[in-house]
């Protein structure tokens, strides 16, 4: 049978609520002092269950409560949130009496008194009545308590409370104080999806590494488990600093796992490049890495359609990564990992489609009519006109604020803002030295320009810094500089030349550039159209044809080469992504010439 549990009469506790000051009240026979307004609720608490209520005047000059009997009045103790409604109006009838009695200080006194007694069943009540009143004002006293203690209950209710505040919500302060196992799991599902927030989040992140010790808890309470005032923390902070000379581990940093956790790819550039200065990036080369890498991708953002593994999620979103293929006066696209072909609507104005490259993440075309070019945006569904350029057989290069047109008759290079006015932005004239482009390809925060030497068994390259606009005469490549593609993983740039050799491009401590040959695919010579890599495949396109036994994959950069031909002449071929529903709207190529090798 269960005991029915008494309550206590809060208006006959608030009109004598200072009749004794003196009382002392004891627990299984131990002494606490408890404050004022707890030792009067448990004074009219012992009142009533001992029938003294009527004879108020009666002195008492110490009460002895069992553990059954304080366990009763923990349950009467009211839990102050659940007198406030999701609008924040009180609740009528709620005395502000009750509203003192259920306050956070008389919970976290009443939690410390039943640590002291260490009565399980007693700290498994008082620890769900302190995990049902956090909030955002008491979140760090009680969260900082619960770690120090230990508290498997009410640790479980306040990162409930994370996840539900943090999903409209964000507040530093809150992540500064999480341990590293709470910071990790809600950065891992942060469920922020605007872009601006990330800047903030990162330089949190940042901010809670600099005050962690070695094992992941931050520096913000004193030994003694008192709680700092916030406006004395960074006071505090400073000191910790100071003395803490952090050692940087040789396996992946916290700072380096959560940055990996992290939508980090969203952050501004601005945001980027100052986290890359931070002292804490120049201690840990691995989160140095990290941000960047992240740094690359968003000058690099979708180049010839690179996106690293985290960009979309891979096709959850309701996209489908496709390659996209200047297909003469059309734009066709492969399905990637469904062999598929499809055609994009066709434009009257297009006649031949010479480049096709992807900036902030739209699909522009070069279309050549001979003496000039015309550039189109693929937008809503439609291609729209948006320059006209002279001369034609461009090399095209999207990358950081520009599409850049490497232009090798007017031996300039036009750079083509798409979204500002005017569209042609500005020119960077060739360095004396430089001629007969070839191929251009993005590296790093560069562009790197392949130029026709002397002979076709080495080619000149030339480097234009981005976004300095400044040249840099980088030596001679062996093999020829005609038809070179370039594709890249999420770390590591390499180039294909027509003869099958891959190699990989390095930047040296010493700033040059160095080309390392890993293999050589085949022996002839082929008229490539572009590469890229999709999930551990190696995309190829080309107008020669190739045994499907000359193509195997490489140890570490890919898997398999998935190898298409045709042998009408093409233009480039580039990485993009369109919704699924368009792909099911869009003309299906059923006899094509496009083959498979």
């Amino acid at each position: 049978m269960g005991t029915k549990r008494k309550s206590v009469d809060i208006e006959a506790c608030n009109s004598c609520e200072s009749l004794q000051t003196d009382l002392k009240v004891k627990i299984e026979g131990r002494s606490f002092k408890f404050n004022r307004v707890l030792t009067d609720a448990i004074s009219h608490f012992y009142r009533e269950s001992s029938n003294m209520i009527e004879n108020i005047s009666d002195n008492l000059h110490e009460i002895n409560l069992s553990a059954e009997s304080f366990d009763e009045f923990l349950y009467t103790v009211p839990s102050f949130r659940k007198c406030i409604n999701p609008l924040g109006i009180t609740i009528p009838g709620f005395s502000k009496y009750e509203e003192n009695l259920g306050s956070t200080e008389n919970h976290l006194e009443l939690w410390e008194a039943v640590r002291v007694m260490k009565i399980p069943s007693l700290i498994r009540n008082c620890e769900t009545k302190v995990g049902q009143i956090i909030s955002e004002d008491n979140f760090e006293r009680i969260y900082t308590k619960a770690n120090h203690y230990k508290s498997d209950i009410v640790l479980c209710r306040a990162r409930k409370y994370l996840d539900y505040f943090f999903m409209n919500n964000y507040n530093k302060n809150l992540t500064l104080i999480l341990t590293y196992e709470d910071l990790f799991r809600l950065i891992k599902r942060w469920p922020f999806h605007h872009d601006e927030m990330q800047d903030t989040v990162l330089r949190s992140i940042f901010e809670w590494a600099e005050n962690v010790d070695d094992q992941g808890r931050p520096a913000v309470a004193c030994k003694d488990d008192v709680v700092m005032p916030t406006q004395k923390r960074r006071k505090y902070e400073n000191k910790a600093v100071g003395k803490k000379v952090k050692k940087v581990q040789e396996e992946l940093s916290m700072l380096s796992k959560i940055l990996k956790a992290s939508k980090i790819n969203s952050a501004s550039i601005e945001c980027l490049e100052e986290l890359s200065k931070h002292p804490l990036c120049e201690q840990d080369r691995e989160a140095k890495l990290i941000v960047t890498k992240a740094m690359n991708y968003k000058l690099d953002r979708n180049t010839h359609g690179y996106w690293p593994p985290d960009a979309l999620y891979g096709n959850s979103l309701g996209y489908r990564h496709i390659g996209v293929l200047a297909d003469n006066d059309r734009v066709s696209a492969l399905v990637l990992g469904q062999r598929n072909w499809i055609r994009f609507p066709r434009c009257p104005l297009h006649t031949k489609i010479t480049n096709l490259t992807v900036f902030d993440n739209e699909l522009y075309a070069v279309s050549s009519t001979g003496l000039e070019s015309l550039i189109f945006v693929y937008r809503k569904k439609e291609w729209t006109f948006l320059l006209d350029l002279p001369n034609k057989d461009y090399s095209v290069v999207s990358k950081g604020s520009f599409v850049y047109v490497i232009d090798g008759t007017c031996c300039s290079v036009k750079c083509v803002s798409p979204r500002e006015t005017p569209v042609l932005h500005s020119e960077i004239k060739f360095p004396v030295i430089m001629r007969n482009p070839e191929s251009a390809l993005d590296f790093d925060k560069s562009i790197l320009i392949f130029c026709s030497a002397d002979s076709d068994d080495r080619a000149a390259v030339m480097c234009l810094e981005v976004p300095e606009h400044k040249w840099t005469d980088c030596g001679y490549l062996e093999g020829s500089a005609k038809n070179m593609v370039g594709f890249r993983n999420e770390t590591m740039y390499f180039i294909l030349q027509r003869d099958g050799s891959i190699s990989q491009v390095k930047r040296k401590q010493d700033n040059s550039i160095e080309f390392l040959l890993i293999k050589r695919l085949w022996s002839i010579q082929n008229t490539l159209r572009g590469a890229f890599i999709y999930r551990d495949v190696l995309y190829i396109f080309s107008n020669t044809p190739m045994e499907s036994s000359c193509l195997r994959g490489v140890s570490g950069m890919f898997r398999e080469i998935e190898y298409w031909y045709q042998e009408e002449e093409a233009g480039n071929f580039v990485q993009y992504y369109i919704p699924v529903l368009d792909i099911c709207r869009s003309e299906k190529i059923r006899d094509t010439q496009i083959s498979l090798a």
